[in-house]
């Protein structure tokens, strides 16, 4: 008797885990985003959200009321053996198509293997810049992490702005321009360069959730910049003997 009720104890908690692991596999995707949507450093609203926690997908994104595009996301098993949610996403925004891999943990956030490309254009278009831009952002980002979404405590990739081209009323050449991507004490780093185009670019610039950009760069109009280049650089500043223009500037 004593064992067939020991028996009936593991069949009967073996049936709670599995009902409970049911649960959690199908938990809707909507229902997790009610409970964490608040936590987030940006007001984001999402349209037509279907699919579970595991694998899902949401049809429109606004970030500050800002379209951003859809999600899609499929669930690695792999997080497991590191106590975390770990994701395969593909962000489609307008003219774009991005994918990573998310990993959620306790209290860090990290992107892993971010590639693809993003339309200039349209990005500025989309998040209503006062400006125009050209060309096509390329993301090669192997890991970008972040620690309660305040701290970059990882960092290493590069963005290359191909055929770039902004200003206003009409976007000016610049050439092909390079931010390579580091962490330094708890922000993200860029160190900024051009490939010989219009537009001479050096310097770094600094970033990270809730913060302004600092920019640190120098800047030089070459032979083959417009006119309209060289007018736009004249208003930063003044060029030092050797044509390059210091500017610094906090952007938010």
């Amino acid at each position: 008797m004593k064992q067939r009720t020991m028996n009936g104890k593991r069949l009967a908690i073996l049936a709670l885990v599995l009902f409970l692991a049911s649960l959690i596999w199908n938990l809707p995707a909507s229902f997790v985003w009610s409970h964490i949507k608040d936590r987030l450093p940006a007001q984001v609203e999402l349209s037509g959200l279907t699919g579970t926690l595991w694998t899902g997908r949401v049809n429109r994104i606004e970030a500050d009321g800002v379209d951003q595009g859809s999600l899609a996301w499929t669930w690695r098993p792999t997080g497991l053996l590191t106590a975390a949610i770990e994701l395969d996403l593909l962000w489609k925004p307008r003219k774009g198509d991005v994918r990573a891999t998310l990993q959620v943990g306790t209290d860090t956030l990290t992107l892993e293997n971010v590639r693809g490309q993003l339309d200039a254009a349209a990005m500025a278009s989309i998040n209503k810049a006062p400006f125009l831009l050209e060309g096509t952002w390329q993301l090669d980002v192997p890991v970008l992490e972040l620690q309660d979404m305040e701290h970059v405590t990882r960092a290493d990739g590069r963005l290359i702005w191909d055929s770039a081209a902004g200003g206003l009323p009409t976007a000016l050449a610049l050439g092909n321009l390079v931010a390579d991507l580091a962490d330094s004490e708890g922000w993200l780093q860029f160190t900024l360069s051009d490939q010989g185009g219009p537009l001479g670019l050096e310097g770094t610039a600094r970033w990270r959730p809730g913060q302004a950009m600092v920019l640190d760069t120098r800047l030089q109009a070459r032979a083959t910049a417009e006119a309209g280049l060289v007018g736009g650089l004249s208003l930063l500043g003044k060029p030092a003997a050797d044509g390059w223009i210091s500017w610094r500037a906090r952007l938010q």
